[in-house]
């Protein structure tokens, strides 16, 4: 059976995907499933760190290094690799047809865009947030 087209259901997932695909301002429950994951997060600031286009196996070596708590150096093959696929797969892909990065799947590129800044305003908000909490529950009360 279909959903009327006057149902709230059918119209608030047609919504979403107009606003993605005019490039209208992104709906807040698209931002916060791209920020679900910590994948996502992590590419995000690296390509805010590094200014720049970069490729999908330095991408997948920075993130896998983090994962690991290791060098670059230090990676295994599988490591690597474990990383790589999930990114090529799923993160990526996610975030280009959200429209959030600029990803060309062939060259194996990845950049920013003009819809990432958002995106790069609730990921630092948060973490200015945790940094301003890092005192605990005691410090509010004893300074």
């Amino acid at each position: 059976m279909s959903k009327a087209v006057d149902s709230p259901e059918s119209d608030s997932g047609d919504t979403e995907r107009a606003a993605i695909e005019d490039g209208r301002t992104l709906p807040k429950s698209v931002i916060f499933e791209i920020l679900s994951a910590d994948r996502r997060q992590e590419v995000l600031r690296y390509l805010d760190q590094t200014e720049e286009t970069v490729n999908l196996g330095e991408m997948a070596e920075h993130i896998a290094s983090i994962e690991c708590d290791c060098e670059v150096a230090q990676l295994s093959s599988q490591q690597r690799k474990r990383t790589y696929v999930g990114l090529y797969q799923c993160h990526l892909p996610k975030m280009a047809d959200a429209g959030v990065i600029d990803y060309n799947s062939d060259r194996g590129t990845i950049a920013l865009n003009g819809r990432s800044a958002r995106l790069l305003k609730y990921l630092y908000l948060e973490e200015s947030e945790e940094t301003e909490q890092s005192g605990g529950i005691f410090r509010g009360f004893f300074g």
